[in-house]
């Protein structure tokens, strides 16, 4: 087979795998995990640490490539001290850099970067930077809640 027809495959396999339809359920799964993660950051971006106590489950393990781990308790506890100080802490998502698997009927992961802003208070400007993830959510109650996390990158 010659160069051009080997190319010419390729350019079609690529563009057949690329204007294949979504699946539906993958589809679905990847709009419920996009929710739960802007209800739980959207906690951190309000300072309300309701959707946090409600969007992380009891379970929690938070691995910080920093910090080491921390469970439930530890985060609600980190947050509630965040949120009383002076400076303002957001959690910018991007979706581009997102991906989002099934494991399992009650489980999904869901692997990116996100954007953290850090205003201190004053004229001082706002910093952002980029870090990694890797999180595991698991469906408890019909609700998706945070199970692992891996936050790295920093």
């Amino acid at each position: 087979m010659n160069k051009a027809m080997v190319a010419l495959c390729l350019v079609a396999a690529c563009t057949a795998a690329t204007a294949a339809p979504k699946d539906p359920a993958r589809a679905q799964l990847e709009a419920e995990i996009t929710a739960a993660d802007a209800r739980l950051f959207g906690g951190l971006n309000e300072r309300d640490i309701s959707p946090m106590k409600e969007g992380f489950s009891p379970r929690l393990e938070f691995y910080h490539d920093r910090s080491g781990v921390t469970g439930y308790a530890d985060n609600i506890a980190i947050f509630e001290k965040n949120f009383r100080a002076p400076n303002r802490v957001r959690r910018i998502a991007m979706p581009e850099t997102v991906e989002i698997f099934p494991a399992g009927p009650d489980h999904a992961m869901h692997i990116g970067q996100h954007r953290f802003c850090n205003k201190p208070p004053g004229p001082a400007p706002e910093e952002c930077s980029v870090y990694r993830f890797s999180m595991v959510w698991e469906r408890e109650g019909g609700q998706w809640k945070l199970l692992r996390v891996l936050s790295y990158d920093h």
